[in-house]
């Protein structure tokens, strides 16, 4: 948890001096509070913990409950065209069952046919600069460059043991966001994040229909998935997640200074 607290503290110590840096152009700066809940379901989540460990699946070994969520993103766009933003996304996942054979983890061996209890943790933190390359009056797309913090891992518990393998680490992330008005009131947003490399991945897309409901107000009803993994000789987890979600973006009146 320092070491988390710790890496939030520099890049938000990042954030305010680049903030800070462009206090002159914020003028025409329009802040920004999205609010996302809903409800998400595994697809795939599979996990092995220690060089000989067991690979077992949340999927498929357990019974995964279809789970709530919130995620919190706040920032603003700056002269119609530079968005920043921070994202807050916790996400957790709990079961308990049995298992009809042996499962090593993390050196540990949890014994067949005792009930046994998962932990699953994958919280997230990014932020987001993504600059529009096009910027018509009923299309917008931009492109940009993400800086993720993941905190996660998976503990295991039963009568005998208890272990947990949990960790925080960065990736620089690509993100697209798009923006289609079909009408006044009506339209379509992408916001789609991630980055792939040789041992491992990372995609959050997400795409939804989108209704004014004021002129500061909008609400969204859509679809995501968080996606991805990595393949290390002492941990491996790759998951496919699936969100159903509500959205309320409030963005406040320009600063006109």
């Amino acid at each position: 948890m320092n070491q988390l607290t710790s890496k939030l503290a520099l890049y938000s110590r990042f954030w305010i001096l680049f903030i800070g840096l462009n206090s002159n152009l914020t003028a025409n700066a329009q802040p920004f509070v999205n609010l996302e809940s809903g409800a998400f379901y595994t697809g795939i989540n599979t996990i092995r913990n220690g060089s000989n460990g067991t690979l077992f699946s949340l999927k498929n070994d357990f019974q995964t409950p279809v789970s709530p969520f919130l995620r919190l993103r706040v920032g603003y766009l700056l002269n119609g065209k530079n968005h920043f933003s921070f994202l807050y996304a916790p996400l957790k996942i709990v079961e308990t069952g049995t298992l009809e054979k042996d499962l090593l983890f993390d050196g540990k061996n949890f014994k067949a046919n005792l009930p046994i209890e998962v932990v699953y943790k994958f919280n997230s933190y990014r932020f987001t600069y993504n600059r529009r390359i096009i910027n018509k009056d009923n299309f917008k797309f931009g492109i940009g460059l993400s800086a993720k913090i993941r905190d996660a891992g998976a503990s295991l518990k039963n009568r005998a043991f208890l272990s947990e393998n949990f960790s925080i680490g960065f990736a620089p992330l690509i993100n697209l966001i798009a923006n289609w008005d079909i009408s006044q009131k009506v339209g379509v947003n992408f916001f789609g994040e991630g980055l792939a490399a040789s041992k491992g991945r990372a995609i959050d897309l997400s795409i939804s229909g989108r209704y004014s409901l004021t002129k500061n107000l909008q609400g969204n009803l859509g679809y995501r998935l968080l996606e991805g993994g990595a393949n290390g000789t002492n941990r491996y987890n790759f998951i496919q997640l699936h969100f159903i979600f509500v959205s309320l973006n409030y963005a406040f009146n320009k600063n006109n200074q």
